[in-house]
């Protein structure tokens, strides 16, 4: 289970770096264009991915946040890209540094609504994941809504095959 874990964690850093380097070589007004998605636009998105790593990071470490990190966010595209890095380097970090008890024991935390939850940790870490394959997914469909096609591929087995050969 370790790793798996591991190796998601790797794949999500990989996957989001292509994907902050494709952005990083767009107009930054289009990334701030209003498009009709989950958030209105490929910066709000990129900082909500930003903001669940970063809370569910912060949770397994046995801090329960009282809000969205980005909700003072003043920063640029830009900023906002590298805090997405950032957040996706240290949740990999963190699983190559933790223990398998602490994978496999439970995490209680508050969330942001102030309900209690408890969770296994590779189940946090998993959850974590996948939202990020999800919202990798959904700023893929909004370069297209913006006649941007020539967009790297992000799936699981092309990290497999780049990365574990």
């Amino acid at each position: 289970m370790i790793e798996l874990t591991k190796k998601y964690t790797f794949y999500n850093y990989w996957a989001n770096k292509k994907l902050i380097n494709k952005l990083n070589a767009i107009p930054g007004e289009l990334l701030s264009r209003e498009l009709k998605s989950s958030f209105t636009t490929i910066t709000k998105t990129i900082l909500h991915m930003y903001d669940a790593e970063t809370i569910w990071l912060k949770r397994l470490e046995g801090v329960s946040l009282t809000e969205w990190p980005s909700v003072h966010f003043k920063g640029s595209d830009e900023d906002a890209l590298r805090a997405l890095e950032r957040s996706s380097f240290e949740i990999a970090e963190y699983v190559i540094n933790v223990s398998d008890e602490k994978l496999h024991g439970e995490s209680s935390f508050t969330s942001l609504n102030g309900k209690v939850h408890t969770m296994k940790g590779y189940d946090i870490i998993q959850h974590c994941m996948n939202h990020s394959t999800f919202h990798r997914g959904q700023i893929i469909t909004m370069l297209r809504g913006l006649d941007i096609n020539d967009l790297p591929s992000t799936d699981y087995i092309a990290y497999l095959r780049t990365n574990e050969k």
